[in-house]
C-alpha cells in the first residue's frame, strides 16, 4: 500500500501542474478575457461619447452664430428701410423719431456684431477641438481593433490549452486508483486547481498550518492520503 500511495502522490503532483495551468486558462476564459474585452469596449464607447458631446457643442455654437447673424441681417434691413423713409417724412418730429429708432437699431447691431465675433471665435476653437478629438478617436479605434484581435487570439489559445491539459491530466489520473482520483478531483474543484500541498518544515505549504506530529508521521508512512486539517489539501514531503 505504501508504494501505491507514494506512486499516486508522484502522479498527483504531475496532475496538479496540469490542473493549475488548466485552472488559470479557464479563469482567463471565464473572467479575465471577458473583463478585458468589456473594458476595451467601455473605453471606446466613452471616447465616442466624448467626441459626440464636443460635436453637439460645436453644432449648437454654429447654430447660435447663424441665428445671431440672421437677427443682425434683419436689423440691417430695417435700418436701410428706415433710412429710405427719412426723405418722406413731413415733420421734424417724425424725422427725429425715425433717427432715434435708427440709432437704437445701430446700437443693437453693434452689440450683436461683438457677440457674433465672440461666438465666431468659440466656433473656430470648438471646430479645432472636434478635429483633434476625431483624430484621437480614430487612433483609439485602430488600437481597439489590434487589442481586441489579441484578446481573441488569447481566448483561442486558452481554449486550446484547456483541451490539451485535460488530455494530459486524464492520461496521468488513469494510472491512479479510482478512490484516490475521486478524492483528488473533489479537492481540485474545491481548491481551484491546487489539491496538493508540500510540507515546509512542520507546516502546510499552502495554508501554513502547523501540522501535528502524528500528521507528519502519517505523511512519512505513506499508507494513506493525508489531508491538511485546515485547507484539506493532500500533504506530501518533497524528496
Amino acid at each position: 500500500m505504501t508504494a501505491a500511495i507514494k506512486s499516486s502522490i508522484d502522479l498527483l503532483k504531475k496532475a496538479q501542474e496540469f490542473d493549475r495551468e488548466m485552472y488559470q486558462a479557464t479563469r482567463a476564459l471565464q473572467e479575465e478575457i471577458p473583463q478585458e474585452k468589456a473594458h476595451l469596449e467601455r473605453q471606446l464607447e466613452q471616447e465616442k461619447a466624448h467626441l459626440k458631446t464636443l460635436e453637439d457643442a460645436f453644432k449648437a455654437l454654429h447654430l447660435k452664430q447663424k441665428q445671431r447673424e440672421g437677427v443682425l441681417a434683419e436689423k440691417e434691413a430695417n435700418i436701410k428701410k428706415l433710412n429710405g423713409q427719412l426723405g418722406q417724412v413731413k415733420t421734424n418730429k417724425e424725422y427725429a423719431a425715425l433717427q432715434q429708432e435708427i440709432a437704437s437699431l445701430k446700437a443693437d447691431n453693434s452689440i450683436l456684431e461683438e457677440e457674433i465675433i465672440k461666438i465666431f471665435d468659440e466656433v473656430e476653437a470648438a471646430d479645432e477641438e472636434v478635429k483633434k478629438e476625431r483624430e484621437r478617436v480614430k487612433k483609439i479605434e485602430k488600437d481597439f481593433v489590434t487589442l481586441h484581435a489579441a484578446l481573441i487570439e488569447k481566448e483561442k489559445k486558452s481554449k486550446d490549452d484547456v483541451v490539451r491539459l485535460k488530455t494530459m491530466r486524464e492520461e496521468i489520473l488513469s494510472q491512479i486508483p479510482q478512490d484516490v482520483r475521486e478524492r483528488y478531483d473533489q479537492i481540485v474543484i474545491k481548491r481551484q486547481g491546487m489539491a496538493m500541498a508540500k510540507v515546509n518544515g512542520e507546516n502546510c505549504g499552502a495554508c501554513q498550518l502547523l501540522l501535528r506530529p502524528q500528521i507528519l508521521n502519517e505523511i512519512r508512512l505513506a499508507e494513506t492520503l493525508v489531508l491538511c486539517e485546515n485547507c484539506t489539501r493532500i500533504l506530501y514531503f518533497e524528496e
